[in-house]
């Protein structure tokens, strides 16, 4: 690079849309290109984006993988009858409700909206009889009246075989606690000597493929809290900035029909807190789009130290307004408003 160039590029320095991290870099090599000799001390303003992302309040609660197994035992077929017989008449019909099952270990979920249900349903014998066609499975949310799926057996089972079953329906609403019921249940007679032990069993599996999920409603009066955590890294490294100073501009926008109350951490390596950008939290209303100038040093300390942020957003859902669709997010900004020192020997 000439000294011409050199000059001309002091004179009018650039500010490319990059990490300051970026910024600096492309700046230390072309002052150093220009005269490695001679010590240089820059202290620049830039105006740079250091995050800019998205929390999705609606993908926080894992509700795609919906299953459970299930265990009809010899006791509940056969009652304390074991052992070899000649002969066995017909059993059932029998009903059996089963333990209930969740459809998201988050116990601040009260129901979740599906479409583009499928449910597969595989049944295994261990009986030495036959469990007979026209047994009924049902899956019901709990306290409700009506069934969400139901399905009938439409075939035998012989001992030692598994069958499986599909149910598709197109949409419904699902209680986070839902029950699974075999109904009508039977077995065929037979005439030949078997064998009853304590494994004479009918195993079940339910399993639904990954669903549509159309909304989650959380339970009213239930705080319910969201975050993300990633790396970070503002580019201000010690070695090669000093004297650092400026403000860090927050820009939030609310995208849910919610009020939140919303922080941003800085964390360390290993995921302790250095330090809020909110102490106490900001109150973020519905819709809201807010942006935050915040300075001192103590913001500048943690934007250096931080190698990790948390953006934590919590919640207080009430009766009408407990509701996340799919668009639910709230968009965050970090830009960072500085002056520092440059050196460059």
């Amino acid at each position: 690079m000439s000294h011409q160039q050199c000059l001309l590029f002091h004179q009018k320095p650039p500010l490319p849309k990059r990490s300051i991290s970026w910024l600096m870099l492309g700046l230390l090599f072309v002052l150093a290109s220009c005269n490695n000799e001679v010590d240089f001390d820059w202290q620049p303003k830039v105006v740079s984006p250091l995050v800019n992302g998205e929390l999705g309040l609606f993908q926080q609660p894992d509700v795609k993988n919906i299953s459970d197994d299930f265990l009809i035992t010899a006791t509940n077929v056969f009652g304390n009858q074991r052992g070899t017989v000649n002969s066995l008449p017909a059993i059932g019909p029998l009903n059996f409700p089963l333990e209930p099952t969740k459809i998201s270990d988050n116990d601040e979920i009260d129901e979740v909206g599906l479409s583009n249900v499928k449910i597969s349903l595989t049944i295994t014998n261990r009986m030495p009889v036959t469990m007979a066609s026209g047994a009924v499975i049902t899956l019901t949310s709990a306290g409700a009246s009506t069934a969400f799926a139901e399905t009938t057996i439409g075939q035998d089972i012989a001992p030692g075989t598994s069958q499986t079953f599909t149910i598709n329906q197109n949409s419904g609403v699902l209680k986070n606690t839902f029950v699974v019921s075999l109904n009508n249940f039977k077995t065929l007679a037979t005439n030949d000597p078997v064998t009853i032990t304590d494994n004479s069993q009918v195993s079940m599996k339910l399993q639904f493929d990954p669903p549509t999920v159309d909304y989650i409603q959380f339970i009213a009066g239930k705080s319910s809290t969201f975050d993300t955590q990633f790396d970070f890294d503002a580019g201000l490294d010690q070695q090669n900035t000093e004297d650092v100073s400026g403000d860090l501009v927050v820009d939030l926008k609310n995208q849910v029909a919610i009020d939140f109350n919303l922080n941003i951490n800085f964390l360390d390596a290993s995921g302790g807190v250095l330090g809020t950008v909110f102490p106490g939290g900001l109150e973020l209303s519905a819709n809201q789009s807010v942006v935050r100038r915040i300075g001192g040093q103590t913001i500048i300390n943690n934007l250096q130290a931080a190698k990790k942020i948390q953006v934590k957003a919590v919640f207080n859902p009430t009766i009408a307004n407990r509701k996340l669709t799919s668009d639910a997010k709230i968009l965050y900004k970090l830009i960072g408003d500085l002056q520092f020192k440059v050196k460059v020997k």
